[in-house]
């Protein structure tokens, strides 16, 4: 078990399926007292220690999960995985849940497995002026679309998260990069966010870092 480790220091270690989940975590976790807006305990980040890209995208984490983690195993007391649901040959969301739980079970005493379903774009849709400011889409762009069908007016999130965001991009020709996600996920709010897979890693954050005290007034 790698908790028992006397060469321990670091607090998390995340592998990562690709750059817009690494830019996710360090907008985050880039925060003024992040771990406030979260509801959790501080903790230690710093995305040159504790952030691990995969070279082989969703595929290889689902498959090597563990072998990409080897090498933190006497550095860190936990891990998280994060990778899509949606990829060419995904077994999907429950399976790719119990394999990476599985590979890990008996080598990290505390670790989590984070799928999100579909994809990371899941994170991004809130009706919020953020979005459009780093996007530079129009403001309106709740009503373009539900007029588009990509996000009914009955859903809290476009069904597909990936074809709403193409949608702007071809109707407006934004260019959007990985580096977008990091100040959206800065400054978009995440005490209401109803995503599953964020609010399964914020409960395992809360387990791992108790809060001393309630979440801040804004976020």
């Amino acid at each position: 078990m790698v908790n028992s480790s006397p060469q321990l220091q670091r607090d998390i270690v995340f592998l990562v399926a690709d750059g817009g989940m690494e830019q996710m975590l360090r907008g985050f976790f880039g925060r003024d007292q992040f771990h406030r807006s979260l509801a959790c305990g501080a903790f230690d980040f710093d995305p040159s220690q504790d952030i691990v890209v995969a070279p082989t995208k969703d595929p290889g984490v689902y498959s090597t999960a563990h072998e990409l983690l080897r090498p933190y195993e006497a550095s860190h007391h936990r891990a998280v995985v994060m990778l899509d649901a949606a990829w060419d040959g995904s077994p999907g969301s429950p399976a790719i849940y119990d394999q990476v739980k599985l590979k890990l079970t008996g080598v990290w005493d505390e670790f989590a497995v984070v799928v999100i379903d579909p994809e990371l774009e899941a994170w991004i849709w809130q009706d919020s002026p953020h979005l459009a400011e780093v996007f530079k889409c129009p403001a309106d762009f709740r009503a373009i679309l539900a007029k588009s069908g990509h996000w009914p007016a009955t859903m809290k999130k476009p069904p597909d998260p990936k074809a709403a965001l193409d949608h702007l991009r071809r109707r407006y020709k934004l260019k959007i990069f990985n580096a977008d996600f990091r100040k959206l996920a800065a400054r978009i709010s995440v005490r209401h966010c109803e995503d599953a897979a964020f609010n399964h890693l914020c409960n395992y954050l809360r387990a791992w870092f108790p809060a001393s005290y309630g979440p801040s007034e804004h976020s």
